[in-house]
């Protein structure tokens, strides 16, 4: 009895594991966790009754109906017609009636018990009323209705009434224990475990079957939900559900799935959804259970501390592949280790003979197909490391490598004795292809590069770090690469393809074509599936659209990441699976039985908008008020499948120039940003199909003006505005008559102003007639001082020319430099004084005369010790000073210079002291001094306001800078011997306001 147990324990242990299972509780989206029943309306929403309310789920977001005006939340079963779109549902002791019409429930008035439920019962003569319980009870009285009659079934007694002619058959059942009981397409099925028979009762006909089957097990539990029609057996924790019957009234099975410890989840109803193959199992304590039935099969080994990351493989018979370590695998796990060893797995393939050979280390392995695989030999490559094997047509090849480059020996037999060529590349070398009769592409983690054989040498065709290159079934040869993209070589060009949107293809590994017109790709994240045309026409056309549909976990993958880089990577077997190895296993799948999922274009709503929190439905057109915060439309589809393959797009017109990807996150929904009042129109398209074919939605919406945007508002404004005009108007006329008046005066005053101004300006001029006087003669002066010592040095320049004693020549040597010094000093005095002389007398910033002093003896120090000078301050108090600081600096240095110039074995004294108006500085020397005739000259050129009476003489440039200086900063200068020699220069520097 239990072997049929056994053939189904041994499909369902691989199902199992990689089904997707979600648990969706209080905490993520529910708004309780007894899930009483499961449904799915007309338009594709999944329903649910739970004791809080009721749910409609979409695939991505539970929308939860809790604001009823009902007083019990406590909903039970649902019953109904689901082609008429009439679901209904009861609360506690069936209070309130909801019906959920055109997706949303309402209360209406309770409706005749006859119109709603399959299955009523009768107890001590209590009302009749709905039951969904599979479990017959001897005490009680059920009514069961069918297309053509209705069964009474009282005791062990059962009572067939046919609708048509009224005419009552009747019948017994064995007395059991405990019966189940069903109806399936019109077909009443009781079960009775203890006696091994199963009741298919059809039209009052009751068939009896006394084999054993799964119906009929005490171990099976039944799920039977009356308004789907929908029951489920679940047995030793394999759920199963009936698919039809036979001619003679046996039901089928189709095993859905294995579910652990099935039992301990109390669960209480069950909804199979064929069309996304997902399996909802609702809990009375532990809320619901999605499982998202697998579309792919990954075979691992399942043998502890090895892993499964898989690489390269063989076909080893029409459903089994073969990888370098031997270990067989078909669809449902390892099969048989043919035990090769610890190997390289990257690279394998078959000889001309069937003969496997892969490689390790700098051991190529060659296993005999005669010996089934037992016996093996190698050959062996001494050197540098063996990186890859490979095998292409005709061709084989191994390429060693040092890891900055390569050098790729060419075969043209499988004996790998005597290469035909050798050629060198940069990198590692990764891939081989033969292409066309006598060229050879190569990529390597440098590029990618063309070998035309007979020319023997190698062409660079671009710089890539080449993954593989390898030719699909139909003729075009790929290549990819390590996140620059995969590109198709055609016609001896390189046509990069466009990638996903979120740009995983840029790192893609393999392609497989399949005989549907499809391309499977896989990639580090995910398993990518698209039109064959599309492809071949963005080769052709730059703007073409690709699109791309992704396999990932969600859809039973046991992990994202697929593994590449290997040859061989991926293909078909002869049973049309195709294989691709992972970081968990190899995948398997059939491409035909494989489902990608779009949006039905039929069941798209556009009807809710949550406008500042509160909800609102509307059909077409929405009105906005002008203060609204936020304002999100939602896109109602029934999408249960991975959300990131649902492409959704929207664009205001006269606002957005390209379409705007939506991002979906929880909720599909768009969000109106901010704008200005006015009508708008929103177009909204969804992807339906692999062909890029989209489903258009347009929504008009108004954002109601505030009052200054309306026209009555514009026009009182436009009134407004011209009565200000007017009144502006005579304002102004009566302003620029006044105006005219004040004018006459002022042109009265402005006339005497105008003769002040021009006796200023004469002013101006005479004094720019003195500057311009005084400059002629300050370059007259310069003039003068400078012929002679240039004269002088031309002198000396021709007698040393002339002299040939040693002793002389230097002293003339000494003559040149001093006076060359000095006229080097006297042109440095000059550029000095050009620059001060136009510059602004008080600053804002206070210098410190005494920071000036140590400034200017540091810079002579050196220079006076060299006559045994010594340059001392005195009085080093801190008196600040508003005047030009450069100008101050300069005055000092010219008065410094000369002392030290004029002084030997001498005491430069230097200091400062202020009284209330003024600052006085003090530079005294003990050197030559000036002579009287200099004093009362520079004395008198100081006290001199008449530039046009100033002669300058040939005492040198320095002191007649000073005092133009010191007559520009408004200061006073005096020159007087010192007592017993030198000379004492002080000035006299007055307060601003003085």
């Amino acid at each position: 009895m239990k072997h049929w147990l056994l053939v189904f324990l041994f499909v369902t242990l691989h199902i199992q594991g990689q089904n997707i299972s979600s648990w969706f509780t209080m905490d993520n989206g529910l708004p309780q966790n007894s899930i009483k029943d499961i449904v799915k309306d007309k338009y594709g929403f999944i329903w649910l009754s739970t004791d809080n309310g009721i749910v409609r789920y979409d695939g991505a977001y539970f929308l939860t109906f809790d604001k009823l005006a009902v007083r019990d939340f406590h909903f039970g079963a649902f019953y109904g017609n689901i082609r008429n779109d009439s679901i209904v549902a009861f609360n506690n002791y069936e209070e309130s009636t909801i019906l959920i019409n055109k997706r949303s429930p309402l209360i209406i008035k309770k409706r005749n018990k006859e119109n709603t439920g399959v299955v009523f019962y009768q107890s001590d003569n209590k009302q009749m009323a709905r039951t969904t319980s599979t479990e017959l009870d001897a005490a009680t009285n059920y009514l069961i209705r069918t297309k053509f009659g209705v069964y009474n079934i009282n005791h062990h007694n059962i009572v067939y009434t046919d609708k048509a002619t009224q005419e009552k058959k009747s019948f017994s059942l064995a007395k059991a224990k405990k019966y189940n009981f069903f109806l399936y397409n019109d077909i009443l099925c009781i079960t009775d475990p203890s006696n091994t028979e199963t009741h298919y009762i059809f039209r009052g006909k009751d068939f009896i079957s006394k084999k054993p089957s799964i119906l009929n097990d005490p171990q099976t539990k039944i799920y039977w939900q009356q308004l789907t029609g929908q029951v489920f057996l679940v047995n030793n924790d394999h759920i199963y559900i009936i698919t039809g019957s036979e001619n003679n009234l046996e039901l089928k099975f189709k095993l859905l799935t294995r579910y652990d410890k099935f039992g301990n989840y109390r669960f209480g109803c069950i909804y199979y959804d064929d069309k996304f193959q997902r399996l909802y199992l609702g809990s009375s304590v532990k809320g619901l259970n999605i499982l998202q039935l697998t579309q792919f099969y990954t075979a691992r080994k399942n043998i502890p501390f090895i892993d499964d990351v898989s690489s390269s493989s063989l076909p080893f018979s029409s459903n089994t592949i073969i990888d370098a370590h031997g270990y067989e695998y078909n669809r449902d796990g390892m099969l048989k280790a043919h035990r090769f060893g610890s190997n390289d797995k990257y690279f394998m393939f078959y000889d001309p003979q069937g003969n496997i050979l892969y490689k390790h280390k700098n051991f190529i392995f060659r296993r005999y197909r005669s010996s089934e695989y037992k016996v093996a030999d190698s050959i062996t490559f001494s050197g540098t490391a063996v990186n890859s094997i490979f095998n292409s047509g005709d061709l084989y090849g191994i390429s060693k490598t040092d890891y900055t480059e390569s050098f790729l020996h060419v075969f043209n037999n499988s004996d790998l004795k005597r290469p035909n060529d050798i050629f060198k590349f940069k990198g590692v070398v990764n891939s081989f292809l033969k292409y066309g009769t006598d060229r050879l592409l190569v990529g390597s983690t440098n590029g990618l590069y063309c070998v035309p054989l007979r020319e023997k040498k190698i062409i660079l065709i671009k710089n890539l770090n080449v993954k593989s290159i390898f030719t699909t079934k139909d003729g075009n040869t790929w290549i990819t690469t390590n996140k620059e993209g995969f590109f198709l070589f055609k016609n001896s060009h390189l046509i990069k393809m466009p990638l996903d949107q979120q740009q995983y293809l840029a790192s893609a590994h393999f392609i497989v074509d399949d005989p549907f017109g499809f391309y499977w790709i896989s990639s580090n994240n995910g398993l990518f599936k698209v039109q064959k045309k599309q492809l071949i026409q963005a080769s052709t056309k730059k703007n073409s659209k690709v699109f791309y549909y992704r396999f990932t976990k969600n859809d039973g993958l046991l992990t994202n990441e697929f593994n590449g880089g290997s040859m061989p990577n991926a293909y078909s077997l002869r049973n049309n699976e195709v294989i691709f190895p992972s970081m968990e296993g190899f995948v398997f799948f059939d491409p035909k039985k494989v489902r990608s999922y779009y949006p039905d274009s039929d069941k798209i709503f556009i009807e809710r908008a949550r406008i500042n929190n509160h909800m609102v439905y509307f059909k077409n057109h929405l009105l906005l008020e002008n203060n609204y915060n936020s304002a999100d439309i939602f896109i109602d589809l029934p999408y249960f499948a991975d959300s990131s393959n649902l492409s959704i797009e929207a664009k205001i017109e006269n606002q957005d120039q390209n379409w705007q990807k939506i991002d979906l996150k929880d909720q599909r929904k768009f969000t109106i940003k901010t704008l200005d009042p006015g009508e708008y129109t929103l177009k909204i398209r969804i992807l339906t199909t692999p062909d890029g074919n989209y489903k258009y939605h347009i929504i008009t919406f108004k954002i109601k003006p505030l009052f200054y945007h309306t026209n009555v508002f514009k026009a009182g404004m436009l009134v407004i505005l011209l009565i200000i005009i007017v009144l502006i108007v005579r304002i102004l006329t009566q302003f620029i008559r006044r105006r005219n008046k004040v004018l006459k005066t002022k042109v009265s005053n402005i006339s005497m102003e105008l003769q002040e101004t021009s006796q200023h300006l004469e002013n101006v001029k005479n004094h720019m007639l003195k500057e311009s006087e005084y400059q002629k003669k300050f370059v007259d002066a310069i003039n003068h001082d400078i012929t002679t010592p240039v004269k002088f040095i031309a002198m000396l320049a021709q007698k040393l020319n002339e002299e040939e004693d040693l002793k002389i020549q230097k002293e003339y040597f000494e003559g040149i430099h001093q006076t060359s010094e000095e006229l080097y000093k006297f042109t440095l005095n000059l550029k000095e004084y050009n620059n001060l002389y136009t510059a602004e007398i008080y600053t804002q910033e206070e210098f410190s005369i005494h920071e000036i002093f140590e400034s200017k003896q540091k810079l002579f120090n050196e220079i006076a010790k060299l006559k045994n000078n010594h340059i001392e301050i005195q009085n080093k108090n801190n008196i600040t000073c508003t005047v030009n600081k450069s100008i101050i600096a300069c005055i000092v240095h010219n008065l410094i210079d000369n002392a030290v110039k004029y002084s030997s074995e001498s005491i430069i004294s230097l200091n400062a002291k202020e009284t209330a108006d003024k600052i006085t500085i003090k530079i005294e020397d003990e050197g030559i001094g000036m002579s009287h005739e200099q004093l009362s000259y520079y004395n008198e050129l100081s006290r001199n306001n008449d530039d046009a009476a100033i002669q300058f003489k040939r005492y040198g440039l320095g002191l007649h800078m000073v005092i133009n200086l010191i007559k520009k900063i408004n200061a006073e200068i005096e020159f007087r011997k010192n007592t017993p020699s030198g000379t004492i220069i002080e000035i006299n520097i007055y307060n601003q306001n003085r």
